[in-house]
């Protein structure tokens, strides 16, 4: 069984920060405005956020992870598995010449014994 990460390649577009910041307001049943009021942001701010138009910077996930009682590290991690599939389809050409230096660890040994 091989590890796969965002960083592989795209295998199906990610879900971003702005659809699951639109499905948690929708479910808590407020508003972009009342939202955006909450962190202390524009509408206009958040509703790029939702049609991601915007990136989730860190200072961002920390507001958004304050009001929202989640962690900042889930919308980062949103936000990083979009950047790297959009990374991915940009440079997809270039990555087919770059040579392996370094062969990947079977993930049998990268367990420890703790015995």
């Amino acid at each position: 069984m091989r590890h796969v990460s965002p960083l592989d390649g795209p295998t199906a577009e990610p879900s971003g920060p702005g659809s699951a910041l639109a499905d948690l307001l929708k479910k808590i049943n407020v508003s972009q405005e009342d939202f955006a009021d909450a962190i202390q942001t524009s509408r206009f701010t958040v509703n790029q956020i939702v049609n991601g138009k915007r990136k989730v910077t860190t200072a961002m996930a920390l507001k958004i992870a304050k009001s929202t009682n989640t962690s900042a590290a889930f919308w980062l991690n949103l936000q990083r598995d979009v950047d790297a599939y959009e990374a991915h389809l940009r440079i997809a050409e270039e990555l087919e010449a770059v040579r392996v230096v370094r062969k990947a660890t079977p993930p049998e040994l990268l367990v420890v014994h703790l015995d």
